[in-house]
């Protein structure tokens, strides 16, 4: 088996790998760009910022070719993500018509400055003879041949080393940590895997109000109110060996009331005392821990990760369409949770929104994901007003508003108000619905009568179907806005 020699190749004589197993066969270049756009989103756009930062591609990740059929060509078998990105730059009219045609556009003109248009690869004399190292760097990182990911305690770790905040269970375990303790070893080793699930208990308000257990995590202390270590050491693993145990489910500290009432199971382990909290005892806002990749929740399939923002959504190709229709006839959430309709939503309130809204399912809480649908689009279309500097409309001064979020707006007033911004000339097919929306005498579906009626007319019930049906109404306007916030 061959191990290749390097080379420093152009980008023009990189070909993408038509063939490339994380994206089934490609008929054209063009076809693999849009397919590697499709599977990755804004990952590519973050990947592209990466290689521009640092000027060049990760040199610990070599990039491996093989001869192409044209002569001094050469198709990507290892990198195909990299070489997309640098593609992406180069030529950014390759993502027209794709969620990251604006954001690749912006980013080229800072390539432009100073491109990178020659990369260091290792060249193999066909794709049979890199086929063995491909299958073990993608194929066997579980048995410790291939490349391992970091878990959680490593990247908190590695985000201490530079100045940032870590996890506060990173000092939990760094406290308890013993070698000589079964105990514990044994705990730590049920924890692998749910560290961030620890992180949601040890971030909740009542942990600290509650149990009197301070955690600094920027320098990583851990402090108990009446100086009792010992105490404070076994409350702490009462509590880890309890998220360890085999029966116990991610849904008991799922939400905010979850957590207090699974913290308030040890309060008579407490070690409050009458020392006044310090500056560093106010957690981090819960609601807005990210979670990790890593960690599935234990017994409970449907408990991910909280969804990074996704790019907005295009008009789907014939193909596309296909898989978009086969994934929406199984969809159980009010938003899609995963694909081509991904919204690009930001901002510590919009974006946990969003997740539920790609969260909840619909069957059996109606009138939940009703409500979270109206409020998201009127908290998204506060959002654009503000951020844009909409002038408020004198129909509404004449009431002495000076706010958008003046309770005597209405959200009517609000869509309308966006839709003209966004809009000016009235012509935009994507506002078509929305403004069909908010007349009075368009009883429809989708309208705001309708919205309303959910919350104000005890006859009118809502049923899944149609809260999934009116989200789809909504998701034009809602993609049109949120791509215009990311703009701003």
């Amino acid at each position: 088996m061959a191990n290749g020699k390097w080379a420093t190749l152009k980008l023009h004589q990189l070909r993408l790998d038509q063939q490339n197993y994380r994206l089934g066969p490609q008929k054209t270049q063009r076809d693999a760009v849009r397919a590697m756009i499709d599977d990755q989103g804004l990952k590519l756009v973050r990947l592209a910022k990466d290689i521009l930062q640092m000027k060049g591609v990760n040199p610990g990740e070599p990039i491996w070719v093989v001869p192409g059929d044209a002569r001094g060509q050469y198709i990507v078998e290892e990198g195909n993500r990299r070489i997309t990105a640098l593609k992406l730059l180069e030529t950014p009219a390759l993502a027209d018509g794709t969620p990251l045609e604006k954001p690749f556009r912006r980013l080229a003109k800072e390539y432009a400055a100073d491109p990178i248009r020659q990369v260091e690869v290792r060249v193999y004399p066909s794709r049979e003879e890199v086929l063995p190292w491909k299958r073990r760097r993608h194929m066997t990182a579980a048995s410790g041949v291939g490349l391992a990911p970091w878990k959680p305690m490593a990247k908190a770790r590695a985000n201490r080393d530079v100045g940032a905040d870590a996890p506060r269970f990173l000092a939990v375990a760094e406290l308890l940590a013993d070698e000589k303790d079964a105990v514990w070893n044994e705990i730590a080793e049920a924890l692998d895997g749910r560290w961030t699930t620890v992180d949601r208990v040890l971030n909740a308000d009542p942990f600290s109000n509650l149990l009197g257990v301070h955690i600094d995590p920027k320098t990583g202390s851990v402090r108990f109110e009446n100086g009792d270590a010992k105490s404070g050491r076994a409350l702490l693993l009462r509590i880890l060996s309890t998220i360890g145990a085999p029966d116990f489910e991610f849904s008991q500290i799922e939400d905010k009331e979850d957590r207090e009432t699974f913290i308030r199971k040890f309060v008579t382990w407490s070690v409050k005392g009458s020392s006044p909290p310090s500056s560093f005892d106010s957690p981090s806002p819960e609601d807005e821990l990210p979670d990790d990749p890593q960690e599935t929740p234990p017994n409970d399939k449907d408990a991910g990760p909280a969804p990074k923002s996704q790019p907005p959504p295009v008009d789907p190709t014939p193909g596309q369409q296909s898989r978009r229709e086969a994934a929406d006839s199984a969809r159980r959430t009010l938003a899609p949770d995963k694909g081509l309709r991904l919204l690009s939503v930001g901002g510590v309130r919009l974006g946990p929104l969003y997740s539920e809204c790609r969260k909840i399912r619909v069957k059996g809480n109606e009138n939940a994901a009703a409500f979270l649908l109206r409020v998201f689009i009127e908290l998204s279309s506060e959002a654009l007003l503000h951020e844009k500097n909409v002038k408020i409309p004198r129909s509404l001064r004449d009431k002495s508003v000076t706010k958008w979020d003046d309770y005597k707006v209405k959200l009517s007033d609000k869509i309308t108000a966006v839709a003209l911004h966004l809009d000016p000339d009235n012509n935009a097919k994507v506002f078509q619905q929305a403004r069909l929306a908010v007349r009075t005498d368009h009883p429809g579906l989708h309208s705001i009568a309708t919205l309303h009626g959910y919350f104000h007319n005890r006859h009118l019930l809502p049923d899944a179907a149609s809260i999934r049906d009116t989200w789809d109404g909504w998701e034009a306007y809602l993609r049109e806005l949120h791509n215009a916030l990311n703009d701003a």
